[in-house]
C-alpha cells in the first residue's frame, strides 16, 4: 500500500511540474507585427499587432512566460526541437502546414514585390518575376521559402538578418526588387524615411493568407486549445480589431 501510495505521489509531482513547465515563446523583428519601438526615456520597448495579440492571450489565461525576440533562423532551429515552444508571426504556406500545431489567424497578410521608385520594371505574372535577376530575399523567411517552392532560381540570399535590410540593398541598387508582405514593407519604408523612394508592383502577388502561432508539433494539445480559445474569445469581443486599428496608418 506504501509503495502504491509513493508511486501515486511521484506520479502527481510530475505531471505537476510538467503543467507548469515554462512555455518557450519566440518571437522576431517584423514590423508592424512585432518591432522595437524608444520610447520618450530612451528604452526600447517591443510592440506590435502579433506581440500585443500574443500578449492579450497571456493575459487572459494567467500566463506570464516571457517572449525572447530571436532571429528567424534561430528560432526555427529551436522551435523544431523544443517541445510547448510557440513562434509567430508565422505565415502559414502549404510547405510549413504539416510542421507545426497552430494558434490563429492573429493578422491578415499579402505578399508583394517592391521596387524602386521609378523604376521601369513591369510585372504580369509570377513567371515575369523568375526572368529578373535578382530577387532579395532572406533565408528561411515565408517569401524565400514561397520562392524557392515555386521554381525561382534568381534570389539574391541573404543567409541571416533582419529581412527589411533587403530593403537597404534595393535602394543601393543591389536586388531588382524585394518581395515582402505589404504592411511590413510599406512599415519599413516609413520608418527609414524611405516610402517615397519604393512602391509596389501591381497586379502581381505573391500570395494572401494570414500570420499564425507556430507550435512545436510535441506541444501539449490542452495548451493550444486553450491559447486558441483565447484567442477566439479576444476577436469576439472586438479586442483584436482594436489592436489591429492601432497600427493600420
Amino acid at each position: 500500500m506504501r509503495a502504491f501510495v509513493f508511486s501515486l505521489f511521484t506520479f502527481l509531482l510530475v505531471t505537476s511540474a510538467q503543467a507548469k513547465e515554462p512555455l518557450v515563446l519566440m518571437t522576431e523583428e517584423f514590423a508592424p507585427y512585432q518591432f522595437y519601438e524608444t520610447d520618450t526615456s530612451g528604452h526600447k520597448q517591443i510592440q506590435g499587432i502579433s506581440y500585443e495579440i500574443v500578449q492579450a492571450i497571456q493575459e487572459r489565461i494567467g500566463n506570464t512566460d516571457a517572449i525572447k525576440v530571436l532571429p528567424w533562423n534561430r528560432a526555427l532551429k529551436l522551435l523544431a526541437k523544443k517541445k510547448n515552444s510557440l513562434l509567430f508571426s508565422t505565415a502559414r504556406t502549404p510547405e510549413r502546414e504539416n510542421k507545426y500545431k497552430w494558434i490563429g489567424p492573429l493578422a491578415f497578410l499579402e505578399m508583394v514585390f517592391f521596387k524602386r521608385a521609378g523604376s521601369n520594371i513591369t510585372l504580369s505574372s509570377m513567371e515575369d518575376a523568375k526572368k529578373l535577376e535578382k530577387i532579395g530575399v532572406t533565408k528561411n523567411v515565408a517569401t524565400h521559402e514561397i520562392l524557392v517552392n515555386l521554381g525561382f532560381t534568381n534570389l539574391d540570399v541573404m543567409q541571416s538578418g533582419a529581412d527589411e535590410k533587403n530593403l537597404r540593398r534595393l535602394l543601393k541598387k543591389r536586388v531588382d526588387v524585394w518581395p515582402t508582405v505589404y504592411y511590413a514593407g510599406t512599415y519599413s519604408a516609413k520608418k527609414m524615411g524611405v516610402s517615397d523612394q519604393i512602391e509596389v508592383i501591381p497586379n502581381v502577388k505573391i500570395m494572401s493568407g494570414h500570420l499564425y502561432i507556430a507550435a512545436n508539433k510535441e506541444t501539449d494539445d490542452k495548451i493550444i486549445h486553450q491559447w486558441q480559445s483565447a484567442l477566439d474569445i479576444l476577436r469576439t469581443e472586438g479586442v483584436i480589431a482594436e489592436i489591429i486599428k492601432k497600427y493600420e496608418h
